[in-house]
């Protein structure tokens, strides 16, 4: 009888504490986007260091080390060396017609900062030719390891001349904007569970299927994996005993530098063949412009092989090219299941490293388990969901001593990098003993934890724990994982990140072109907002990540989502706590719990002022992410997980840029009605889209403050779900609203919903939904309870449905009653009967307003009939032609000089006051009174105001 457990416990030996001795050296990689200054101090201390390893893996590790360091450096100075202030490499490859343009106008402003460093320059670029022989050096002992019988330690850091050299080198005096550049991390060593015997393996299949080592050879990596892959590969060709092989690497994406210019040009003369390398391909646009590059410079499509593995999330990759620009073009690739990691999560592999952690037990093996097996089965199915689908597996481990009965304890083996790209895993899992699963060990790339799951209980759930547990999570990070620096703030040169996605979507106040502008502006005005306490953080703050069984609450997937590859390299808490909210649902109340308690936790008194920023940038990300995985996704149950996904960050924008618009106004009290009724369009009139999701401006909360001095009731009229108009009632403190095209009325004072027209046609619209919801493609948005909202999704945004298919599904399921609302991004489905005019009759009977002159202001079509039955009419400048012409002709109302909220506030400047024209006019002229004379001068130019 074998007793399995979860939580058993071997004590620890002399392997662990080994393991713990050697990563604690290594505690500066928490932050692994180091500078060149850090990378040449690192590599010297490994250098020194790796004499004194006596353990074969910790050797072997050094040298893995030394390889990324060197060619972390040489990548870094390339970068440097190509790197200008004006890239619009980008807005070449969108505008390929005006590409001479853009190139033009980059070589003028590039200009004077190419004049300033081109004495420097040079001088980087001979200490990089320099540079060169010792990352080719470091690169033929791991050759030398791979190639070695047994897999033998090569002596790296032997020679007394190589150590002087390289340690000349690495105390070179060098420019300090070089020193201070941060190196970008390669995806396939730290995310991609690629490792260096990938590399070798790829050109070991290149070599065998070619014969031609005689003749030069050139390796082109693309950069940022290629300048840690393109040396390796010509160190396996040079000791299979290929002559000439040199290589150098690119950009293909950004501008290559003189010297890459002038490598590239040597090509043609060359006669053997090209080989560029990188790591896994998506869409395969950067080696369509490297090969672009090089058919450019002169290189035949015969010459050039390309070697990249594949992934599971594009196995059947292969290059296209609608030109047929590819035809003859090699590709030399490597299946996943062939990967160096894969092998290494196979039992044979797994098994001796467990005997080396369970020293103290004399019987150690794996046996078999079938709910081990549809664990592993389940992670399987799940290797292409995306580039960052880290590969793992379960064991279920068999430990026994003499004289006591044997127990099973699972453990977990996952891949969290290579080199020291990995080790940051085994020191967040120290350090955070009792929150996340125990650590067992970290060997070649593979985290080994006990395997703790779910009992079944939904986090979401358990209200009480939920802003206490969370906060006490992120809290001990703070505390113990703490960092000097934000490392990607002031990095001119690296890679997106969450500070530039941020930007991003606050320059959308500027519009699309002069927000470009503007970028640099709201980056020095961010620096205000950076954290006191920078962390690494968690990145993965969902219910999912959290698992409870007999031994507690254990945090899962805590050390992969914070630095490299897809993440945002953000290390300010605040982003768990705003991921947190999302993903937990939190209300307003456990927000503020949460926040309180985190602060108490880390002593972090600004958290609140700095949430809402990425609130914006979880939620505006978690959109796009949601939409592109509906655009690749094959199954409609994880379509329509992601459609739920997608809304939710959407209202989660809303409601949370609506409280914050709505803390910009005065308290207001309690909701009345008044029998002044203003009803008021959201979408173009009180709301605009800029920052990617619909929120109001300063003059749109100018014009509701206004409004409501007047004594004006402001009444919602929009095609928005009841649940936004619950929401913009309660925040800005509304007394009610139509929603869903007046298919229902919402009276926030009383706390009622009146539904409006045809009642009896509600078993029409099941059916009607129903049959909608059968179409593959079409999606629904479950907010609208009383009408229906369909779409599809095209080119990452929504589009509604052609007029016939609509038409042709409420003959099909017989709904006479039904009417069609068609706009450009969706189509509705109401009942017949039903319209912001008619709401606007039914609000006025309900509060019984016949006999009081309403007001209204839209910008659609869908808001004309709203116009035509109220007595004081707006629209606002950016509304239809059609709305504009009936405003002006027709109605007698007004068409403001300014569009959008500024319109908005244009017309509550004009709408009459409460309490008699004589009493307006008196209020009026007493603010004239208060002005400077200038600007009574200048009021005489305004003929139709005062």
């Amino acid at each position: 009888m074998i007793e399995r457990t979860g939580a058993a416990r071997c004590e620890p030996d002399t392997a662990e504490l080994s393991e713990e001795q050697f990563y604690a050296f290594y505690r500066w990689c928490l932050n692994p986007v180091l500078s060149l200054r850090e990378l040449l101090q690192h590599l010297r201390e490994e250098l020194d260091r790796y004499p004194t390893l006596q353990a074969d893996w910790q050797r072997q590790e050094s040298e893995v080390n030394q390889h990324l360091f060197a060619c972390a450096i040489a990548c870094t100075i390339d970068d440097y060396l190509a790197w200008r202030p004006w890239d619009v490499a980008l807005a070449a490859i969108r505008f390929p017609r005006w590409r001479w343009a853009a190139t033009s106008a980059q070589w003028l402003l590039n200009l004077p900062h190419a004049l300033l460093r081109l004495a420097s320059d040079g001088r980087i670029a001979r200490w990089r030719r320099d540079w060169e022989p010792c990352v080719e050096r470091l690169c033929r002992a791991l050759v030398d390891q791979d190639l070695a019988p047994g897999g033998t330690p090569a002596e790296v850091g032997t020679g007394e001349d190589w150590g002087r050299m390289l340690r000349a080198l690495a105390n070179a005096q060098l420019p300090e904007p070089l020193l201070a550049r941060r190196m970008r991390l390669p995806e396939a060593y730290r995310c991609q569970d690629l490792t260096h015997r990938d590399v070798l393996a790829m050109t070991q299949r290149f070599a065998a299927a070619h014969r031609d080592a005689g003749k030069g050879t050139v390796v082109v990596g693309v950069r940022t994996a290629g300048a840690y892959f393109a040396p390796l590969v010509q160190a396996y060709l040079t000791r299979l005993g290929w002559r000439r092989v040199s290589w150098f690497t690119i950009r293909p994406k950004e501008r290559i530098s003189r010297w890459e210019r002038r490598k590239l040009r040597r090509l043609p003369g060359e006669s053997g063949r090209v080989l560029v390398v990188d790591d896994h391909p998506n869409t395969g646009l950067t080696l369509r412009l490297a090969v672009r590059l090089l058919k450019r410079f002169g290189v035949r499509p015969e010459r050039i092989t390309l070697l990249v593995p594949r992934h599971w999330a594009r196995e059947d990759w292969s290059l296209p090219d609608p030109e047929g620009g590819s035809e003859g073009i090699t590709l030399v690739t490597l299946e996943p299941g062939e990967s160096h990691k894969t092998g290494l999560l196979e039992p044979r592999s797994i098994e001796p490293l467990l005997r080396d952690y369970y020293r103290d037990f004399q019987q150690v093996c794996l046996q078999e388990s079938r709910e081990v097996d549809e664990i592993n089965a389940r992670f399987r199915r799940h290797q292409g969901d995306g580039f960052q689908v880290r590969q793992k597996r379960v064991f279920e481990v068999r430990l026994g001593r003499e004289h006591e009965k044997p127990i099973a304890q699972r453990i977990l083996a996952k891949s969290v990098g290579w080199g020291w790209l990995g080790y940051h895993a085994y020191l967040i899992g120290n350090s955070l003993a009792g929150s996340v699963p125990r650590i067992i060990g970290l060997r070649h790339g593979m985290l080994m934890t006990e395997w703790r799951s779910a009992s079944g209980r939904d986090r979401r759930g358990a209200a009480p724990l939920r802003a206490p547990l969370i906060a006490a999570y992120v809290g001990q990070r703070v505390r113990r994982l703490p960092l000097t620096e934000d490392p990607c703030f002031d990095s001119p040169g690296y890679r997106w990140t969450g500070w530039d996605e941020i930007v991003g979507i606050l320059r959308g106040v500027y519009g699309p072109y002069l927000g470009r502008l503007k970028a640099r502006v709201i980056r020095r005005r961010l620096r205000r907002c950076l954290s006191p306490r920078p962390t690494v953080v968690d990145g993965r703050m969902g219910p999912e990540e959290w698992v409870e069984d007999e031994s507690g609450i254990a945090k899962v997937d805590f050390e992969q989502h914070n630095f490299g590859g897809a993440e945002l390299d953000v290390v300010d808490p605040a982003y768990d706590l705003a991921a947190a909210t999302f993903e937990f649902s939190l209300s307003d109340e456990e927000e503020r719990e949460l926040l309180r308690a985190y602060g108490s936790e880390a002593g972090d008194r600004t958290v609140a002022d700095r949430i809402l920023l990425y609130e914006l940038l979880y939620g505006v990300l978690t959109m796009k992410r949601a939409i592109r995985a509906i655009g690749r996704c094959t199954s409609r149950e994880r379509q329509e997980l992601w459609h739920r996904r997608y809304l939710s960050a959407r209202n989660f924008l809303i409601f949370r840029m609506n409280r914050f618009s709505a803390g910009l106004l005065n308290r207001p009290a309690p909701p009345q009605w008044s029998g002044r009724l203003f009803f008021l369009d959201l979408d173009g009139v009180f709301d605009r889209q800029l920052l990617g999701f619909p929120h109001t401006t300063a003059s749109g909360l100018e014009a509701l403050e206004l409004l409501r001095s007047q004594d004006f009731s402001v009444v919602l009229n929009t095609g928005r779900s009841v649940e936004h108009v619950l929401n913009y009632c309660r925040t800005y403190g509304l007394p009610g609203g139509l929603a869903e095209y007046g298919s229902v009325f919402v009276d926030a004072v009383r706390g009622s919903q009146v539904r409006l027209g045809d009642v009896e046609a509600e078993e029409q619209l099941v059916r009607c939904r129903a049959a909608l919801e059968r179409k593959p493609d079409l999606f629904l948005d479950p907010g609208y309870r009383y009408s229906i909202r369909a779409y599809r999704f095209l080119d990452e945004r929504t589009v509604g449905l052609p007029a016939a298919e609509v038409q042709a599904t409420l003959e099909q399921c017989r709904c006479d009653r039904m009417a069609v609302i068609a706009a450009p991004e969706d189509t509705y489905v109401v009942r017949q009967g039903v319209g912001k005019g008619p709401g606007l009759e039914a609000v006025r009977r309900y509060l019984g307003s016949m006999d009081e002159p309403v007001a209204a202001m839209g910008d659609s079509g869908q808001d004309l009939a709203a116009l035509e039955a109220a007595e004081i009419t707006y629209a606002p400048a950016n509304a239809s032609i059609r709305v504009r012409h009936q405003i002006r002709k027709k109605l007698n109302g007004r068409v403001t000089r300014a569009a959008f909220q500024r319109g908005f506030l244009e017309a509550a400047r004009h709408a009459p006051y409460g309490g008699g024209a004589a009493r307006g006019l008196l209020e009026a002229l007493w603010k004239v009174a208060d002005r400077p004379r200038y600007r009574q001068f200048l009021s005489c130019l305004d003929w139709r105001g005062l």
